[in-house]
């Protein structure tokens, strides 16, 4: 592949086999490099474990928001709701921010209202607030309800609070949380991976910025501990409302993100976005954007940058244009397989961090693959923008626990991949099983949680690759019309909630539990949930 000497210029190498989240190769990995050199906070993860640091028993010295913010006012007393509509989500997130483009700052006032729906009287929330695990990420500066000043201990990415009276069922809290947020510099090495929440010398990204709720299951809440293998959060489907305001900017911003946008003004926002596990944006006066309405009417637009636009051997090639083709693609596809689009737009960004990683209704796709585009579609750019589209249905839509069932998201969007050449180039079937899963001769087992590996290799082999493989091999144990009725079935099953392994395979036919003992002996630890 040739590349203009000012690309090649900005080529770094990062190192192979640390690969986080949804990353999903070990190619070496080309970044830009930034223009300045500000030091980038540590980040408070282990490659395996993770040392939890001190309790914080409120000893944050107070800020104060800089700017004015738009949350409403509340009333005195009393603290609960319960007069709330079972239609009512689960929780709604009202934010201000207040972005200091200078200094990548991020100055937030937030309200949650959160609704008991757990049917036990609760004496505590806890929030997962991913930005603490950041040196100088997350600094909390004010937490209320109403007018009552909260208690809470905050660990790593674990914010509990203590209640005045506890919440009883169906009844309704409402949280104001008042924060100031440092995203980090991306740099070069394993921290980079973590780039969804940080900044280039042209790209300012926020995922996982805002705290949110963790999920109430059998009696505990659903928070795990991070570590540099996969993913560990675990997301509800909530509303946001977000306002977003960037000062000291030299130039007008671009926004991606999801939801429905209304410009308030120069580098001014308000977005609305319903049904989503988490709320994701990125700003740049460098995007370009391109879009195509799908024809259930799906619009799907890509934000690129000028240098997704290259050559090979003389020839130019288009990273963005197949990038905006392969989304587009992927949307008819699994909309057709596995059931309806859930939002009414999906934005792929380029990304300057490795890889690829999704959220709900925006994925990044990280600029090296870009560079590496050779204008075919048997490439890394191809795999990785049908990957994390998938992830609109296998997380977005139906939920999981990342850290503990790792497999009901990711092991289904790699397949994904292989149903998108199947579909669109049939000839390159062969290669993707060999390109993809072959040349590594995963091993493993399927249904292993992320704290089980040494390393991310061991944790992609067994969980992404001989996931696919596992199956590939369900596909021809049952039958293909069969195979897809089952993800369709379990697409419309899972739909908003945090399924399960047992919801998975419980809608196996009893005679389909018959023809897959085997498949499931030889990928599972576990292979006969729910009796199967």
């Amino acid at each position: 592949m040739i590349r203009s000497m000012a690309k090649q210029s900005y080529i770094i190498l990062v190192i192979f086999g640390i690969l986080l989240g949804c990353n999903l190769s070990t190619a070496p990995v080309a970044l830009p490099t930034p223009t300045s050199q500000s030091s980038m906070p540590s980040v408070r993860l282990a490659q395996a474990e993770v040392t939890v640091v001190p309790t914080i028993m409120r000893s944050i010295p107070t800020l104060t928001p800089s700017q004015p913010t738009d949350l409403p006012a509340t009333p005195t007393l009393p603290p609960y709701d319960c007069d709330i509509v079972e239609t009512a989500p689960i929780i709604q997130h009202t934010v201000a921010a207040n972005i200091d483009f200078l200094t990548r700052q991020v100055d937030v006032a937030q309200e949650v209202q959160y609704v008991n729906r757990t049917n036990e009287s609760l004496g505590s929330i806890v929030l997962d607030v991913q930005p603490n695990i950041w040196e100088n990420g997350f600094q909390l500066a004010e937490l209320r309800s109403q007018n009552l000043e909260l208690d809470y201990t905050l660990s790593l990415n674990r914010l509990e609070i203590s209640l005045p009276q506890p919440l009883q069922a169906n009844c309704a809290i409402e949280l104001q949380i008042a924060f100031l947020l440092n995203p980090p510099q991306v740099a070069a090495g394993s921290q980079a991976y973590r780039g969804f929440f940080g900044y280039s010398a042209r790209q300012l990204n926020l995922a996982l910025w805002l705290p949110t709720v963790a999920p109430f299951r059998n009696g505990d809440w659903l928070i795990h501990d991070p570590v540099l293998i996969g993913e560990q959060v675990v997301l509800e489907q909530a509303d946001w409302e977000v306002t977003l305001t960037v000062n000291n900017s030299e130039r007008p911003l671009i926004l991606a993100a999801p939801g429905t946008i209304a410009e308030l003004g120069e580098n001014r926002w308000r977005v609305i976005f319903r049904k989503g596990r988490d709320f994701t944006v990125s700003l740049s006066a460098d995007f370009i954007v391109n879009g195509r309405q799908t024809p259930s009417g799906v619009t799907v637009e890509v934000y690129t940058f000028p240098d997704a636009v290259g050559q090979v051997e003389g020839t130019a090639v288009n990273g963005a244009t197949h990038t905006l083709d392969a989304a587009y693609k992927s949307v008819i596809a699994f909309e057709k397989l596995f059931g309806a689009f859930p939002y009414e737009r999906m934005l792929v960004v380029q990304g300057d961090f490795p890889d690829g990683m999704e959220f709900s209704g925006i994925v990044y796709v990280s600029t090296a693959w870009f560079y590496y585009f050779d204008g075919t579609p048997a490439n890394y750019l191809t795999i990785i923008t049908v990957h994390e589209v998938s992830h609109q249905w296998w997380y977005a839509r139906v939920g999981n626990d990342a850290a503990q069932n790792p497999w009901l998201d990711e092991s289904l969007a790699t397949y994904s991949e292989y149903v998108y050449y199947e579909e669109y180039y049939p000839d390159l079937k062969d290669w993707w099983w060999q390109f993809r899963v072959a040349t590594f001769n995963p091993q493993g087992d399927v249904d292993s949680t992320v704290y089980e590996f040494s390393n991310a290799r061991q944790y992609i082999n067994a969980t992404y690759l001989r996931g696919a493989q596992m199956l590939h091999n369900l596909r021809e144990d049952i039958g293909t019309e069969e195979f897809f009725d089952l993800l369709n079935a379990y697409a419309q099953a899972g739909d908003g909630d945090i399924a399960t392994p047992e919801l998975f395979w419980s809608l196996l036919s009893e005679e389909q539990a018959e023809l897959t003992i085997d498949t499931r002996t030889g990928f599972l630890r576990e292979p006969n949930l729910q009796g199967n």
